[in-house]
């Protein structure tokens, strides 16, 4: 079992730095300690950390008071001046199985500057999967692209939807207003065409527009099991956004729901064999 994507973070402090946002005030944490009383109930072998932001002081710590339980994942400073120097610089602070992308700094006409072409050869060549997460034009201009990194493990976040405008539901969550399925649907689906890409099954809290088991995205989900088939689908929980409302559990049992007619191999590469070896994870032995 692995939970592909989640998050850790503690309060805001001089030893800790990290942005603020009404989904992560100064004063909110989610602590390591906590994290894993959840995780050990629900079997859950090895997990993802992802960073919030270009702040990477609580992951490293982590990975070092329990080795091997965490990969990790920084997440891009969107205002370096040259992103493969930083991103350079943040792999040889910790080892990252994933670097996320805000951008690729393309424009409207979808041309995605030099700086940025450099960073995605730089994770190629150190194999660091390009955890994708931005909006329409992002995502169009990575089709784009795609072709240029036959190598680069592309992980598009939370089933492939784009970024736009996060708010804060009532309970703490991040919330994402969008269509359904998204109008991006069909770049998702051609994407799928190239085998290096595939999509993290998680974040339905975030764009469905009912309560849990999100029934709405029945269809969105049958699409991406059509194109990438259950070997490239990685379930993630997001954690800790759905720590209360529905809860680790429910979200678990969220591919059982949103996919249903899988054989329990089937699920079992979706909860965790995927991403082991999509990623290269060498899950720590009990």
């Amino acid at each position: 079992m692995i939970d592909s994507h989640m998050h850790l973070f503690t309060q805001l402090t001089p030893e800790f730095p990290r942005g603020t946002h009404e989904l992560y005030p100064a004063e909110r944490t989610a602590e390591l300690d906590e994290y894993l009383m959840f995780a050990n109930q629900l079997n859950i072998d090895h997990s993802i950390l992802v960073s919030l932001d270009e702040h990477d002081e609580y992951i490293a710590q982590a990975l070092e008071q329990d080795p091997g339980r965490f990969s990790a994942v920084a997440v891009m400073d969107v205002n370096a001046e040259d992103p493969t120097s930083d991103f350079q610089r943040r792999i040889d602070c910790i080892p990252l199985v994933g670097y996320r992308l805000w951008t690729l700094g393309a424009n409207p006409s979808l041309v995605v500057p030099q700086k940025f072409n450099d960073l995605l050869s730089a994770m190629e060549k150190n194999n660091v999967a390009a955890w994708f997460y931005s909006d329409e034009v992002q995502l169009r201009a990575l089709a784009g692209i795609v072709d240029r990194y036959p190598n680069l493990t592309i992980v598009l976040n939370h089933m492939g939807f784009c970024q736009s405008a996060i708010t804060c539901d009532e309970w703490g969550r991040p919330r994402v207003k969008t269509d359904i399925p998204p109008r991006t649907q069909a770049v998702v689906e051609e994407l799928a065409r190239h085998d290096n890409v595939v999509v993290m099954f998680s974040g339905h809290y975030a764009f469905s527009n009912e309560q849990y088991p999100y029934l709405d995205l029945l269809e969105t989900s049958d699409r991406l099991l059509q194109a990438f088939g259950p070997n490239r689908l990685l379930w993630a929980s997001d954690w800790p956004w759905i720590k209360v409302q529905p809860g680790y559990r429910p979200i678990m049992d969220v591919v059982r729901v949103q996919l249903p007619g899988l054989s329990e191999a089937e699920i079992t590469q979706i909860l965790g064999a995927n991403s082991k070896r999509v990623l290269g994870i060498k899950v720590k032995q009990k």
